[in-house]
This record gives structure tokens, sequence and C-alpha cells, in this order.
């Protein structure tokens, strides 16, 4: 694994790029990025283990998949209910384990338009909830909100004057139809989250996964400790 420094506005950013599978992991000092190449990786979703207990942190995904499976990035899922299960939808291995919802409600996975991250066949998409169809069906799917870009039109619900700032997270595809998964490494508004989506990466369609709570795995940053448990995670992986 190579590194390859570049310089931008007097800050180091540092480029990781990943000789051996090809695809991009980003840090710089506002986000944290990983570009997926899916011609020879495949992304994947966990929930629970063998025995029906959740896996609950990354370190435990990866102590018990990464056995079997090269793990080139792990982050949390989509926002969960009280009860430690998915607020929403939620697909792995073609199986759905949790339904769709379409209840009103308070907090942001309640925001309009709500969406769903799915994968079939190797490709991936984000749907609003009014589009999304479970035929044919996802290998892996997950619910979240709000949807921040929608086919390149930015949610007007946010303004560049909201005081709640916070570290967000998400998943993006580009112009190009790339993936992109997003993790700020500062507290910041939705409005500047979706700006910096837009404007530096790119993209097009976003959906918010979480916030406050969140973190990303790869091999050059591991998770060392984790503050709060998780419900779903999404993993990059080798084919």
């Amino acid at each position: 694994m190579g590194l390859q420094h570049k310089w931008v506005q007097g800050l180091s950013v540092v480029f990781l790029l990943a000789v051996a599978h090809s695809a991009r992991a980003s840090v710089e000092p506002v986000m944290s990025t990983y570009m997926p190449n899916l011609t020879i990786e495949t992304i994947r979703m966990y929930w629970l283990k063998d025995d029906g207990t959740p896996y609950k942190t990354i370190n435990s995904l990866l102590d018990t998949q990464g056995k079997t499976r090269q793990i080139h990035m792990a982050i949390n899922g989509g926002i969960y209910s009280k009860s430690y299960q998915p607020e929403g939808l939620y697909i792995e291995q073609g199986k759905v384990l949790s339904k769709l919802n379409r209840q009103e409600g308070t907090g942001n996975f309640f925001i309009r338009p709500g969406g769903v991250f799915s994968v079939r066949n190797g490709n991936a998409r984000i749907d609003t909830l009014d589009k999304f169809r479970l035929t044919p069906m996802p290998d892996f799917a997950v619910q979240s909100g709000p949807i921040l870009i929608n086919q390149g039109v930015v949610n007007n619900k946010f303004s560049h004057s909201s005081e709640s700032r916070k570290i967000r997270h998400g998943v993006g595809i580009t112009n190009k139809g790339q993936v992109v998964f997003l993790l700020s490494n500062q507290a910041m508004s939705f409005y500047d989250f979706t700006q910096y989506a837009r404007d530096r990466l790119k993209i097009t369609d976003l959906l918010y996964l979480d916030g406050t709570i969140s973190t990303m795995y790869t091999p050059e940053s591991p998770v060392y400790y984790q503050h709060y448990p998780y419900v779903t995670m999404i993993t990059v992986e080798a084919k």
C-alpha cells in the first residue's frame, strides 16, 4: 500500500491509494471518503451473526468475517430504533429482515424524502421511498434518511444558517456512477455536508446514514474504540 501526499491550501491531505485493489480511501481535515472499485470489490451489509446475536461493533464484525473475507472498509449503516432494530427496510443476502417504514415521525430518519441504498448483482443505487421496488429483490439494502441530493437536486429543507452541527456520514453516487462512502471529520450542518458532497465529490445522489456515533474503518485507519453499539454495518470487500 503506497501513500501519496498532496498539499491543498497549506493543509496536508493524505490520499491512501489502494494499489492492491484499485479503490481510493481519502482522509482530509474535513472529510474521509472511500470509493470502491466494484469491478473487483463488492458491497455487503451485516446485522446478525449466525447465532442470531448482533455484531454491535466493527471490530466484532472484523473478528468474525475477517477470517474468511478481505474487508477494505466498514462503516455503520442506517439509523436504528431505541430497541436496537433497523428503523426501516433492511435486506441481507436477499432476505428482508426489516420491512420498509413509511410512517411519519420526528428525527432525521423521517425527514422527507427518505431513501434506500441497495445493491444487486454488484450494482448500487439510491432510491426515494416512492420509487424503491422489491422486485427484483436486492442482495442488500438499508433504509435511512433524509436524501440530501436526489438526481442532482439538493434537498431544500436545510439552510446554510442552520446551527445544528454534528458528525455526519452517508453514501453517495457521483455523476459518473461512482459509489462514495463519506464521513465528516468535524461537526458540520446538513447544508455544509451536502455542499461538500456536491461541489467537491460531484455527488448527484446522497443518502444520509447516521451521525454522531459514526466511524469508518480501513486497514490504514483502525477503529480502536467504539462508544456506542451499531445495528447494521456496511462493508466493502474483495470479491
